[in-house]
């Protein structure tokens, strides 16, 4: 198993087993990440990733669908941080490769149309929150 899959498996297990101060199991927190991140992301997005996972980050027979539910299947209850690894390491596969706060950029915008709200702090690399649909559906 890959070191960035154990190191979220990890992550979601002591966040799953986790319990809050009445003793119920504490819900992980949602990943952060600023709407001004969320816009700058939006057209680096069109600019960089449409041409391959499409505008409506629907993906093509050879791309993954970025939003959604077999995006969430995949991603859901990982790390915020574990997406941005992958996506900064791998993405995109040839041509210009944007830099890393720029990636963030992306990949907040992926959490938003994934139905993510966003907040006052910012996605980082190190950002401890998880991909996941708030409880309350929105």
């Amino acid at each position: 198993m890959p070191r960035l899959r154990l190191l979220g498996l990890a992550a979601s297990l002591l966040a799953t087993g986790a319990t809050s101060l009445t003793g119920q199991p504490a819900e992980p927190a949602l990943a952060s990440y600023t709407r001004a991140q969320a816009e700058a992301g939006e057209e680096t997005y069109q600019d960089v990733c449409a041409s391959c996972h499409k505008q409506d980050l629907g993906g093509a027979s050879d791309t993954p669908q970025l939003a959604g539910d077999t995006f969430l299947g995949m991603w859901g209850g990982r790390p915020a941080a574990e997406l941005f690894a992958y996506v900064n390491a791998a993405m995109p596969p040839a041509g210009r490769k944007p830099d890393a706060e720029t990636l963030m950029n992306v990949v907040a915008y992926i959490l938003k149309k994934n139905g993510m709200p966003s907040g006052r702090t910012p996605l980082n690399a190190a950002a401890p929150g998880m991909v996941a649909r708030p409880a309350d559906g929105l």
